[in-house]
């Protein structure tokens, strides 16, 4: 089997984590689709300005199959009866596929109303009530210079008063657009992004961490839960010296990892498997992902792995292919570009032998008895 189809096996078994569903709520023109649009950094749902845009409840799923939006019409106080509909949207979900239940409402408030009425607050209930953990968002807040508009400030004081059955007991202050006028950039995404990790679980967790586009510290902490787990697999493979010959059993956990990460960072199935087999083909001249590959590589190794050896390998090939993913999601680098691809793959194999050195010097150092 070659680099590309081992890869493309590992990327089917290393699917796309469980799915995230996130409902939401809110009054026409309080900033739904804006705010979802900034968070996954693509427009999931239509905008508009002037007039309703969305007319019923829609199903908004990201390419990766990371992340579903139940974007609905405006709630409106005024209607007969809000919450019956409310109520009727969560009952088909809790009837449906175990896939698709909504893990997390969002409840948006326009900061400029300055209120929160009686009937809003008896959509957040009714919501919280049916078992779903709320997020009171509060959109289109100003600021200026890092100063949040104080009328925003009490209004979030306000509601956090109001003891409402919502994350964290407080409204999380957004500004999901850049305000030019100002020189403002985006406020406050990172901040519901942290509510929202709180309430839903483990592996939605990973699977909003692979969609959003707004907090690079989120996908580096999944990244490197994933390398820390391959290095631990390594090193026990290693516990018993393996020779060289047999290195090839390490690389189903290397795989496994590599295709992981490419899923955190959002790099599509096709485009991950031609840049494994690229970079790793010059990094090794050809032949099994890392093991016998990266071997050539580190200073120093006999004809045995150890688990020290086994775990630097993989340690420094999760972490070099963690860094290039994450140039490739940035934009710095474009896989569609044949120079910036050449690049790419110069640049992990650079990485990796830069690792694999320093890794190496550092347990030549440790094993050195102290004079």
């Amino acid at each position: 089997m070659t680099d590309n189809e081992d890869f493309e096996v590992a990327m089917e078994a290393e699917a796309a984590p469980d799915r995230a569903n996130i409902a939401l709520f809110g009054s026409t023109g309080a900033g739904k689709s804006t705010l979802l649009n900034a968070i996954f950094g693509a427009p999931i749902a239509k905008t508009g300005v002037g007039e309703p845009v969305t007319s019923t409840t829609e199903l908004f799923v990201n390419e990766a199959g990371t992340l579903a939006i139940y974007d609905g019409a405006g709630v409106e106080i005024g209607e007969k009866s809000p919450f019956r509909d409310i109520s009727q949207r969560i009952f088909r979900n809790r009837k449906g596929d175990v896939g698709a239940l909504i893990n997390v409402a969002w409840y948006c408030v326009n900061s400029k109303t300055d209120r929160l009425e009686v009937g809003q607050r008896k959509i957040v209930e009714e919501v919280a009530a049916r078992g779903i953990p709320v997020v009171i968002v509060l959109t289109k807040v100003s600021v200026r210079d890092g100063v949040v508009d104080p009328a925003a400030l009490e209004l979030a004081d306000a509601i956090e008063r109001m003891k409402l059955p919502i994350v964290t007991g407080r409204p999380v202050i957004t500004s999901a657009v850049d305000d030019e006028f100002n020189g403002v950039g985006q406020y406050g995404l990172e901040n519901l992004l942290e509510a929202t990790y709180r309430v839903v679980p483990e592996a939605q967790k990973v699977a909003i961490a692979a969609a959003q586009t707004v907090d690079l510290l989120i996908k580096l902490r999944y990244a490197r839960s994933w390398i820390a787990g391959a290095v631990a697999v390594a090193g026990g493979v290693g516990a018993t010296p393996i020779p060289i010959a047999d290195a090839a059993v390490l690389v189903p956990a290397q795989v496994a990892m590599m295709a992981k990460i490419a899923s955190i960072y959002g790099i599509p199935k096709d485009k991950a498997a031609k840049l494994v087999g690229s970079t790793t083909a010059v990094a090794a001249a050809g032949g099994k992902i890392a093991a016998v590959s990266l071997l050539k590589l580190v200073p120093g190794v006999g004809s045995v792995i150890s688990a020290g050896v086994a775990a630097t390998i993989t340690g420094v090939l999760g972490e070099s292919w963690r860094v290039t993913t994450e140039r490739v999601f940035t934009g710095k680098l474009d896989l569609d570009n044949a120079d910036q691809f050449a690049e790419i793959v110069k640049t992990f194999t650079s990485n990796v032998k830069k690792g694999t050195k320093a890794k190496s010097a550092t347990a030549d150092s440790d094993a050195e008895p102290s004079s």
